[in-house]
C-alpha cells in the first residue's frame, strides 16, 4: 500500500512538473498554441469522453494516464486564422478523490454515484499581441492561474456541469462561469458525448480579451470599445473515445462556438463563428481495485 501511494506521488508530481514545464517551452516556441491554450483544452475534453474513462477507475487507490493530444482552433478568440499545436496529454488521481487532467488540478469533496463537486486550480493561458497582425498595439495578456470549483451531475445518458473560475494571478484578473448539458448516444464503440454550452464572463475578463482602452486605440488604430460582463459565447460540442486495447485509448473532440454579445461586437473579432478540433492517444495505467488491494 505504501509503495503504491509512494508511487503514485512520484507519477503525480512528475505529470504536473513535466506540463508546466512544456507549457513554458511552447510559450517560448509557439505563441499561438500557448494563447489558444489548445491542447491543454483538448486533452482535458478527451479525458471527459465517454468511452475514454475506465468505469473501474473509481475503484482504484491511483491512476496515471499518459499520451499525446494535437488539435486546430484560433489563433484568438474571435480571429479567423487557425494554427495547429500538439502537446502531452497527462491525467491522474487518487483514490477518486484529487485529480489532475489537462489544465486542471481539482478534488472530488462530495463524490456520489451521481453526483460530483468540489474545489479546481486551472492554468489560463495570456495571449500575446504578436499572436496575429489584429492584435498589434494591444499588449500582452499574461498566463495566469484560475482557482474556483465545479458541480458534476449524471443520470444515465445524461450529463451535467458547471464552473466557476477566478483569475488569482496577473493574467485577465477577470471571472469565468461555464455550464454546459448534453447525453451520450446510443453507440457501444467508440461511445460518444453531445453537448450543448455556454460561457459567462466578468468585466474585467471581457475588457482584457475584447475591449479597447485610450491607450490600446491610439498604439492600434481601433476605436474605444468599452466590453461588458455577460454571456459570451454558446456551444455545441462532441467528444468521443474509442479503447483499443484495456490500457490504450483514442479520443476525439469537435466543438462550435458563437461569440454573442460584447465579445461578438469586438472590433478585433474578424468571425463570431470558432472552431476547435483535435485528437488524443494515450496509455492508461493504475493500481488493482481497492477491495483487491486490502
Amino acid at each position: 500500500m505504501k509503495n503504491a501511494l509512494r508511487c503514485f506521488s512520484h507519477l503525480f508530481i512528475a505529470s504536473i512538473f513535466s506540463t508546466m514545464l512544456f507549457i513554458d517551452n511552447v510559450s517560448a516556441e509557439s505563441d499561438a498554441l500557448d494563447e489558444a491554450d489548445l491542447w491543454a483544452g483538448i486533452a482535458e475534453d478527451i479525458d471527459e469522453a465517454p468511452g475514454y474513462e475506465d468505469p473501474a477507475d473509481k475503484d482504484r487507490n491511483w491512476t496515471v494516464s499518459i499520451g499525446l493530444s494535437g488539435g486546430v482552433s484560433p489563433d484568438y478568440e474571435g480571429s479567423d486564422d487557425y494554427d495547429f499545436g500538439y502537446g502531452p496529454n497527462i491525467s491522474a488521481s487518487w483514490r477518486d478523490i484529487i485529480f489532475y487532467k489537462g489544465k486542471t488540478l481539482g478534488a472530488n469533496i462530495i463524490n456520489d454515484k451521481n453526483f460530483k463537486t468540489g474545489p479546481i486550480l486551472s492554468w489560463a493561458s495570456g495571449r500575446d499581441e504578436d499572436d496575429n497582425d489584429n492584435l498589434d498595439g494591444l499588449g500582452d495578456i499574461d498566463s495566469s492561474v484560475e482557482a474556483g470549483g465545479y458541480v458534476a451531475y449524471r443520470k444515465e445518458t445524461l450529463r451535467f456541469r458547471a464552473e466557476v473560475r477566478q483569475d488569482i494571478g496577473s493574467g485577465h484578473d477577470g471571472a469565468l462561469v461555464e455550464l454546459q448539458g448534453g447525453t451520450t448516444l446510443p453507440f457501444e464503440n467508440p461511445r460518444v458525448f453531445v453537448g450543448l454550452g455556454t460561457t459567462w464572463a466578468s468585466d474585467k475578463y471581457m475588457e482584457s480579451y475584447f475591449g479597447i482602452n485610450s491607450r490600446q486605440s491610439a498604439a492600434s488604430g481601433y476605436e474605444r470599445y468599452n466590453a461588458e460582463s455577460g454571456i459570451k459565447d454558446v456551444n455545441v460540442s462532441m467528444t468521443g473515445g474509442y479503447s483499443i486495447t484495456n490500457r490504450w485509448r483514442i479520443g476525439g473532440m469537435l466543438m462550435y462556438k458563437r461569440l454573442v454579445g460584447d465579445a461578438a461586437d469586438s472590433p478585433i473579432v474578424e468571425d463570431k463563428n470558432q472552431f476547435i478540433m483535435g485528437l488524443g492517444i494515450s496509455y492508461h495505467m493504475g493500481s488493482k481495485n481497492l477491495q483487491e488491494e486490502q
